[in-house]
């Protein structure tokens, strides 16, 4: 069954130096992204995207933020530059979604692990699965022969993996995710999404604005 949605409670560290955060997550395709971040002393930062638009509130200081859902914006919260689909996909346990310039080339590894490499338009996407489970293990994702985003998923428990990595390379970013609970196949109210009221509303690419 496709996951469509899914709310979950997980451990983030980005970077490798990043401390460990714990986060509570909402995902609703086609476009719909929540985080909230927690301190020991309760909520530290919600972020959002819906419609497009990116919006962070540190409810500590009253006031949000919000500016284009772009890889580099959600790249602040997120420790790697991805778009909106993208961190969509991830999230939901699967490699982001191509569109094909070619057809598939299938292979096998040493390891007993099929191979499934995607011609794209300048580059490619090389997807590995587990033999006798098919689930996903890793993927890549290259522009000529640079390789620009590499994914890890790990610890499945249910059909879907507790653990992900992301790395982008060209960018020297990356993120480690770890899920403790999870809930594939939510149902959600579209209303869990919207930006929470603030007495004031600023640029996210500004100056004051959380990083």
């Amino acid at each position: 069954m496709a996951v469509t949605s899914l709310r979950g409670r997980a451990r983030l560290r980005a970077g490798l130096r990043g401390a460990w955060t714990r986060e509570a997550i909402l995902v609703r395709r086609p476009a719909a992204i929540r985080i909230d971040v927690f301190s020991p002393l309760g909520l530290a930062l919600a972020v959002g995207v819906q419609r497009g638009v990116l919006w962070a509130y540190p409810p500590a200081a009253a006031t949000r933020y919000e500016g284009a859902a772009t890889p580099a914006n959600l790249s602040r919260f997120l420790g790697a530059p991805l778009a909106v689909a993208d961190v969509i996909d991830v999230l939901l346990g699967v490699p982001p979604a191509r569109a094909a310039s070619g057809p598939p080339e299938l292979s096998t590894t040493d390891e007993g692990e099929y191979r499934v490499t995607v011609p794209l338009a300048g580059g490619s996407q090389t997807i590995w699965f587990a033999g006798e489970t098919l689930t996903v293990r890793r993927a890549e994702e290259r522009s000529g022969d640079v390789l620009t985003l590499r994914l890890a998923f790990d610890d499945y428990r249910d059909a879907f993996p507790h653990a992900i990595e992301i790395a982008a390379p060209t960018a020297a970013a990356g993120a480690r995710l770890v899920f403790e609970t999870v809930e594939p196949n939510a149902v959600l109210d579209p209303a869990l999404f919207a930006p929470p009221p603030a007495p004031r509303v600023l640029p996210l690419e500004d100056g004051e604005g959380p990083s």
